[in-house]
């Protein structure tokens, strides 16, 4: 599997009037240092410039594969699971190109890139947690009943498994790690000796404090109890009288490092789901789903609160 970036400058404009600077990783693993630079603002902060990371393209390298070359490799990998192509399930899962089926109720969700996979993952259906895959040029989104991803990792290469003979270190949702999906989206998933995070790991240990400040800021319409427990995922309904809020709008704070990353390194163009903009630190992102430009002002008037680093996703 070899994934080819053409490195991106990104640089970021912050909204503070403090100047901050990031690291991200080019696709080769060196550092690039990029600084940002600050905007004058008025008291509504109109005129604050909120960065936009530039995106890199990716470039599959290597032999295309079809599904049948997929379904004929997991079966030589695991012949006792019988897999075989699922035709009972027309509407498939969240648009995916195919569907296979092992007699043990682990499901294989095909697309055409591992990029439409990540944009298609929600992290979880029904009772069961999502694994990532890729195969070739494929993505694949595995729900594991039956300790399948294992038996198929020879074939399949899952980022969350570690891989045999390779020193691995866990992907944290770290500030610099969300910035370097935001750039190089699902690439960034994919580096040699990446391991992806369990479902539910928050590595920080973060508490969603994010979300508390904005409730005693006012920013939502009912005070919000979030706890003090480390991880997981919290909304509290947007007050209306905020700048462009309608009824129905909620602000979610989210300190499980998988989902935040997943944000990250889902394309925009391909899924809107995390929305046009996010705030994000160590550890915790502050989002509206499905935002749009209207929404701007209310994130800019977020983080003069919350204070992390804010951007336009597209």
């Amino acid at each position: 599997m070899k994934f080819r970036g053409i490195t991106a400058a990104f640089s970021l404009l912050t909204v503070l009037v403090v100047s901050a600077c990031s690291t991200i990783h080019s696709v080769d693993g060196n550092k690039k240092d990029s600084a940002s630079s600050s905007s004058p603002t008025n008291n509504q902060g109109d005129s604050v410039s909120i960065p936009t990371p530039s995106s890199t393209p990716v470039v599959y390298q290597g032999e295309t594969k079809t599904y049948e070359d997929l379904l004929a490799a997991i079966r030589q990998a695991d012949p006792a699971s019988k897999w075989a192509e699922n035709k009972a399930d027309p509407d498939k899962f969240d648009s995916s190109e195919i569907s296979l089926r092992s007699k043990d109720g682990c499901y294989i969700y095909g697309y055409a890139s591992f990029q439409s996979a990540v944009n298609h993952d929600s992290g979880a259906y029904g009772d069961s947690w999502t694994t990532l895959g890729s195969y070739a040029q494929m993505g694949i989104i595995l729900l594991d009943r039956a300790n399948c991803a294992q038996k198929l990792s020879t074939v399949i290469r899952f980022p969350g498994i570690s891989e045999p003979g390779v020193d691995s270190k866990v992907f944290n949702a770290s500030a610099e790690n969300i910035a370097d999906c935001l750039v190089r989206h699902s690439a960034c998933f994919l580096d040699k000796g990446r391991l992806l995070p369990g479902p539910s790991e928050n590595t920080f240990k973060k508490p969603l404090d994010e979300l508390r400040l904005l409730s005693d800021a006012g920013f939502c319409a009912v005070a919000v109890d979030v706890g003090d427990e480390p991880g997981g995922r919290n909304s509290c309904e947007a007050n209306p009288d905020k700048p462009g809020i309608e009824i129905g709008t909620y602000i979610t704070e989210d300190s499980t490092d998988l989902n935040i990353l997943r944000f990250a390194a889902q394309d925009p163009a391909e899924s809107d789901t995390a929305g046009k903009f996010v705030i994000y630190g160590d550890g915790w992102m502050v989002l509206v789903f499905n935002s749009t430009e209207k929404y701007r002002q209310l994130f800019i008037e977020m983080n003069k609160i919350i204070k992390g680093t804010l951007i336009a996703r597209y």
